[in-house]
């Protein structure tokens, strides 16, 4: 179908090949090649319509026709302004639009005394329709909007642009990719000189969402951004307008109580940082997104760009991650190794992202650590949850406990655990108990291995030291000093005497486990390390990187045996099987890929998770892969047979 563009044509549905409007007369193609073909929305200013470019294979954008509301047409001045604010708007997306997460300009023109802007489409709902559709987000999914869209407003604020209405309608998730694109900035306002000053302005925004500064003086700073974006977080938190959820009488906000009022929570540090972004005086907020990206501790980057699929409730893993059926990756009938693998198990109990698995050396049970801070226990090949660990000082506390690694004992009678709260535990996990608790390192712990002997137990920390505990007392027996950033990842080896540790300052480690001693450093990725292993012999490290590349090295010589490229983001997790054939990665780019240890091939590649993978185990017969990801899901992966 055809739109005509005439405001004032009563009969403006059109035949698809129609050039001129049936009913009034209208051209409907602007510039001979757009043709408008339904209504999308309505505004103060004008019409925005989905459209397609003829010239260009019929490629979908977005048209903004300039029609401004009569009681501004008659008015000089305001009229004058939404001319102003319209031109603004072109100049804004062609010179942000080249972010992948911003519509770019397509075209600028007048036609037939008419102002028209020409945007790129961004295929998917807005949060608020989003919100409709599914219901109230929950913690971990209010984590990855932050993580996804504040790179985001820093490129904006970088360019000397303040949004000025930001709220769920005008952020997009993109159904290509899930990624989050912020739209509309007909409000938008140039920074004066090279500071985001407060200048004061036209008075702009959407109440509930921009702060008093700006809706009362006109005023806008990188704060004023920032507070939408914190009041759009609760309203997705709580389902509720933002004007419900704060008090002018008490001058404060009443999100979190009504959290409470109906069973929900969040960790103490997600409420803390929601309630500096919505302060109500500029100074007391967080001045700049790296500010508020300083203050969120994911294991990793702060400036990563998770997707986000909102879930039918705060209580509830995404209704696409429910029903997803297993074996929905593509893979050959057989590939090169005569292995064909498949997810027979989706686990979807914890409602954040699960940061660590782990199998026991029996091959039968399975343990996870979550955002949600808790451990959950599951029977392996049946994937039943047999127990739910809570710290005393995690979900129910809202201390905020989070556990970043997790590893069973030799004998498979306790589990420990690191966490963000700095903490190493021991725990009894079939009765449900810390056996012992102590505060491991100055700064989140990310990091935890035993040693095969069940004797040590190893911490490394965001404070760049790995200490060795003693067993079972949990007394500190000696601390390893020498990387110069965060530990991400720690291996030993099948015989106890190396520590391989893979660190935020770009390189590996392999030490001495029972002196201490630092016998090599490998230097060679270009970016952080996020996982490390050791192969049974521990004859070759592999170690996975910031950089896309997997590199296997020979401990001796520290010179790299093999490279494995493949990956298309950064590698966050690498596991070797305990036969020493099989080398498997998990990365950003949500994939699983299975290597061939002794040539490098490229055996086959999972696909399933919705976001990025954190960690990965095998179970001692090598028959089974367990994969945990951002998205909340553990998938248990089976080797069917073998040719």
């Amino acid at each position: 179908m055809s739109y005509c563009l005439n405001p004032l044509c009563s009969k403006p549905q059109n035949p698809t090949d129609a050039n001129f409007c049936l009913s009034c007369g209208s051209k409907l193609l602007l510039k001979e090649r757009y043709r408008a073909l339904s209504q999308l929305g309505e505004g103060g200013f004008g019409k925005t319509y989905r459209a397609i470019d003829e010239d260009r294979m019929n490629e979908p954008c977005v048209i903004k026709q300039f029609l401004p509301a009569p009681e501004i047409q008659g008015n000089s001045q305001a009229l004058k302004k939404a001319i102003e604010l319209f031109n603004q708007e072109a100049v804004r997306l062609y010179e942000l639009g080249k972010h992948n997460r911003i519509p770019g300009m397509l075209a600028y023109f007048e036609q037939d005394k008419r102002l028209y802007l020409l945007q790129e489409f961004v295929d998917g709902n807005n949060l608020l329709q989003e919100l409709e559709r599914h219901g109230v987000y929950n913690e971990g999914q209010i984590w990855q909007i932050l993580t996804d869209l504040l790179p985001v407003l820093k490129y904006i604020h970088e360019h000397s642009v303040i949004h000025r209405d930001i709220k769920p309608e005008n952020i997009i998730l993109r159904q290509s990719d899930h990624a989050l694109v912020i739209i509309d900035f007909g409000v938008s306002k140039q920074a004066s000189g090279t500071v985001l000053s407060g200048n004061r302005g036209t008075m702009a925004g959407t109440p509930g969402y921009a702060p008093d500064e700006q809706i009362r003086f006109g005023e806008a700073y990188n704060a004023s951004d920032l507070y939408a974006l914190g009041a759009t977080c609760v309203h997705l938190l709580t389902g509720l307008h933002p004007t419900t959820l704060y008090s002018p009488w008490e001058a404060r906000w009443l999100w979190s109580e009504h959290l409470q009022k109906t069973g929900s929570s969040v960790s103490s540090k997600l409420e803390s940082i929601l309630d500096k972004l919505l302060k109500d005086r500029v100074s007391d907020r967080y001045q700049s997104v790296d500010d508020v990206l300083a203050d969120i501790e994911f294991s990793t980057s702060a400036s990563s760009t998770p997707t986000v699929i909102p879930s039918k409730s705060s209580n509830t893993i995404p209704s696409t991650i429910i029903n997803t059926p297993p074996q929905q990756y593509q893979s050959p009938p057989t590939t090169p190794s005569g292995q064909k693998w498949q997810c027979i198990h989706t686990l979807t109990s914890h409602v954040a992202a699960v940061r660590s698995v782990t199998i026991s050396t029996d091959g039968e049970t399975l343990a996870s650590g979550s955002d949600d801070n808790t451990i959950k226990i599951w029977q392996l090949h049946k994937g039943n949850l047999v127990n739910t660990l809570t710290s005393p000082s995690g979900l129910f506390k809202r201390e905020g406990t989070w556990f970043t690694d997790i590893a069973f004992s030799r004998d498979g009678q306790n589990l420990a655990s690191g966490s963000l709260d700095k903490n190493i535990k021991i725990w009894d996990w079939r009765g449900s108990k810390v056996i012992r608790s102590q505060k491991a390192h100055s700064d989140s712990v990310y990091a935890i291995a035993f040693s095969p002997d069940g004797q040590t137990l190893v911490s490394g920390s965001r404070n760049n030291t790995i200490r060795l505990w003693k067993l079972p007392l949990l007394q500190q027996n000696r601390s390893l000093n020498g990387h110069t950033n965060s530990i991400s990842s720690l291996a030993i080896s099948r015989d106890g005497q190396i520590l391989v540790s893979g660190s935020r300052d770009n390189t590996v480690k392999v030490w001495n486990l029972l002196t201490g001693n630092l016998i090599r450093t490998f230097t060679g990725h270009q970016d952080w390390i996020y996982g490390v292993a050791i192969t049974p012999d521990g004859q070759s490290v592999a170690s996975g990187s910031r950089d896309k590349t997997i590199q296997l090295w020979h401990p001796d010589t520290g010179n790299v045996v093999r490279s494995f490229i493949g990956h298309t983001d950064w590698v966050t997790a690498v596991v070797i099987s305990p036969q020493g054939d099989l080398l498997v990665s998990g990365s950003r780019d949500k994939t699983i890929k299975l290597w061939n240890l002794e040539n490098g091939q490229l055996i086959d590649t999972l696909i399933g998770h919705l976001e990025l993978i954190h960690s990965l185990d095998i179970s001692p017969d090598g028959k089974t892969i367990v994969s945990s990801s951002n998205d909340g899901a553990i998938k248990i992966w089976q080797c069917n047979y073998w040719y």
